[in-house]
């Protein structure tokens, strides 16, 4: 299931920043925060809760909590911005990194890929929250191949978390991975041949890291 937020003045206004080709790596990284920090908002409205006892400074009361251990999955490198807002928001939440990258194209139309997973340290994620953060989710063959592991180890809930997607990407990861709940802030409908959205934003993790010249 994908979420958008079309409606959301401060979030669009943030997408169409980190859009702009002359928006400066520092400023591009502090807009995908924002985003970031915004799309967990949403997110965890999804969250189970439950009920535990408080004492203020006047008297007892009831208040909550997460019921589930959450742990965030960074994919870098492009993701560090977002991962930085999201993992502030959780005073016990647990972090993996996952070093994947494209590989050659193994189909004609740009949109299969092979994928280079150079390293990776997840935890224990058996009946947590996990959390993937990449902010392009574009042909999906990343995204594919890590879900079809993350999987494998139980987690109660999955939420990927993406600044920008593309229609075949939310398509792919709804109809394979009916789990798995998408958060973006936009849905451009365009791949171009080399598998990147249209308009979309380029290269994240270049324009991130100040690495696109």
């Amino acid at each position: 299931m994908a979420f958008t937020f079309n409606n959301s003045s401060l979030l669009q206004s943030s997408i169409t920043i980190i859009r702009n080709k002359d928006t400066p790596p520092i400023k591009f990284r502090n807009h995908l925060r924002k985003i970031g920090r915004y799309l967990i908002y949403e997110a965890s409205k999804n969250f189970e809760m439950i009920d535990v006892e408080v004492t203020t400074p006047i008297s007892n009361t009831t208040g909550h909590r997460i019921k589930n251990d959450v742990v965030i999955i960074s994919i870098l490198r492009a993701a560090l911005p977002m991962v930085d807002s999201i993992f502030d928001e959780f005073d016990n939440a647990s972090l993996g990194v996952i070093s994947a990258s494209r590989g050659p194209m193994i189909d004609a139309e740009g949109r299969k890929f092979s994928i280079n997973m150079d390293y990776q340290k997840i935890p224990n994620l058996e009946n947590k929250i996990a959390i993937i953060v990449d902010p392009m989710l574009a042909t999906a063959s990343t995204i594919e191949y890590i879900l079809e592991n993350i999987i494998k180890s139980k987690p109660k809930q999955i939420f990927l978390l993406s600044a920008i997607a593309s229609q075949y990407g939310v398509d792919l990861i709804e109809n394979k991975f009916p789990q798995v709940k998408v958060y973006c802030g936009v849905i451009d409908k365009e791949l171009n041949n080399k598998g990147y959205i249209v308009p979309g934003l380029g290269d994240a993790g270049d324009r991130a890291c100040n690495t696109s010249h």
